[in-house]
């Protein structure tokens, strides 16, 4: 993704007073970028030093690809002593760099209503369920997140959860060029360690839980609240609504000190037991504070569908759009690929894709299948590789536990031995009333998992949800188990 507004004209020693940093020579600066493959001429490349190497060694690529001026740390300006370059020196970093950003492309936050929403699961769900809710309204809306960068209907892929602050600002200013005047994001804990989110201010925070993943970033439970947390503050957001239904919800709602609404049988928005039908909806009943009784239904399965679109109805009514309208709009939230997203096939059973890749995940997707009505369920599930391992054998034993059949198989192992990661999930299952496979092929299990369906019975595909690639030894191959569930499915 590489969006770009107009071009607004800044000059390098006016940036250099901004961040406080020395600056060498002078230049008009257009446009900034942290990617030397992504500068276009007028750029300021800013060059970081990053987990195996400097960014400084890209200097060259940068500036033949337009680069006018360089902003870097001080190792990086070592570099440059003998280079003519106009070049600025940062004394931290990514900080600078989200505020050369914001100025470069003329602070468009300040002209966007912008809701941020955070956790461990539901980030994906709750923003499109809020952009479905404003279409409906007639607002123009934007969204930044897992599913990519969405500009009203129009859409394009995105490399990271939270984009990097220059890709982040410049994709904001554009929203603005087109008119968009409310956006939903994710805010993953990486961007708010990174600050990539440095200088936003959301009129809306939502938290919706927290459950173990990320620790090979975090290394603990409580960091990884604590980056979250950070979200929560007088200076990254006006108001916060807070899921209560975890003790970290709790323990963030104790702290918050903006105004914030708690949301779950404990919270302002008091919550009861939801309830899903055959017919994919799922409905909730909700005390308010102020002793009014709502009625919510959605046509996603789940309780903790229920739970994100309660927390995105709670949002849509503090940017003031009526609580009637959100509650129509719910009813027909537009579908959310890889998000429990029912694949027609050619099986008799019902086939759900999900994005679950976290043991909390596996389990409320798996139990929303289950409380569809199923008579036999079969799971197809693998772990990344290069990421927490510790959670593998945790969803190989939930799976298990909640499956009629599971199979064992690889998602998208990266750098790491695929067989040891499904010895890990495998180590995890200890149970004996369940059929355990492990096939190595993700095509060849999600195949047998349809040879072995009946009428009536449910197979859930885990892990990659809307991906639609492989990643495997550095190599991304095409594979999306939404296509490869039908095409199989012909042939069960």
């Amino acid at each position: 993704m590489d969006l770009r507004p107009v071009k607004i004209n800044s000059a390098l020693s006016e940036l250099a007073i901004l961040v406080s940093g020395s600056c060498k020579g002078d230049a008009t600066v257009t446009g900034i970028t942290h990617d030397s493959r992504s500068v276009r001429p007028g750029d300021l490349y800013v060059a970081l030093p990053g987990a195996n190497t400097h960014g400084i060694k890209y200097v060259d690529q940068a500036m033949s690809n337009g680069a006018v001026a360089i902003a870097t740390d001080s190792k990086g300006y070592e570099f440059l002593e003998t280079n003519p370059v106009p070049s600025l020196v940062l004394s931290d970093a990514r900080k600078d760099m989200a505020k050369l950003a914001a100025t470069i492309y003329g602070h468009p936050e300040t002209k966007l209503k912008i809701v941020g929403v955070t956790g461990t699961n539901g980030k994906t769900t709750t923003t499109h369920m809020l952009r479905s809710m404003f279409l409906d309204s007639g607002a123009h809306v934007g969204v930044i997140g897992t599913l990519g960068t969405f500009l009203d209907l129009d859409s394009m892929p995105t490399a990271r959860t939270t984009p990097e602050s220059t890709d982040l600002y410049a994709v904001l200013a554009v929203m603005v060029e087109r008119g968009i005047t409310s956006v939903f994001m994710e805010v993953s804990s990486h961007a708010l360690e990174l600050n990539r989110v440095l200088g936003l201010q959301f009129d809306v925070a939502i938290f919706t839980n927290l459950t173990q993943d990320h620790l090979d970033f975090h290394s603990s439970m409580e960091h990884y609240f604590t980056a979250k947390a950070k979200l929560f503050t007088s200076s990254f957001a006006k108001t916060a609504v807070v899921c209560v239904d975890d003790d970290w919800g709790k323990k963030l709602f104790a702290q918050i000190e903006i105004p914030a609404i708690s949301i779950g049988t404990t919270g302002d928005w008091k919550t009861q037991l939801a309830n899903s039908n055959s017919a994919g909806f799922t409905t909730q009943e909700i005390q308010r504070s102020d002793g009014s009784q709502i009625s919510i239904a959605v046509n996603m399965l789940g309780s903790y569908n229920a739970m994100n679109a309660s927390c995105a109805l709670a949002a849509s009514e503090i940017l003031g759009l009526p609580l009637a309208e959100g509650i129509e709009s719910l009813r027909n939230i537009r579908a959310i690929p890889g998000r429990l997203e029912s694949v027609k096939t050619a099986s008799a059973a019902s086939v759900f894709v999900d994005y679950a890749h976290t043991p909390d995940a596996v389990a409320t997707a798996l139990k929303a299948i289950s409380e569809s009505g199923a008579d036999q369920l079969i799971t197809v599930i693998g772990c990344g590789g290069d990421r927490d391992a510790m959670k593998r054998p945790i969803m190989g034993r939930v799976a298990a536990q909640l499956s009629n059949v599971v199979i064992i198989t690889d998602d998208n192992p990266r750098s790491e031995d695929p067989a040891k990661i499904r010895r890990e999930m495998m180590a995890g299952i200890d149970s004996k009333s369940t059929k355990v496979f492990e096939i190595d092929n993700r095509r060849e299990a999600i195949a047998m998992a349809l040879r072995m369906a009946q009428p009536g019975d449910a197979v859930a595909i885990l892990g990659k949800g809307h991906e639609t690639g492989q990643e495997i030894n550095g190599e991304i191959f095409p594979f999306d188990d939404r296509l490869v569930a039908a095409q199989e499915s012909e042939l069960a």
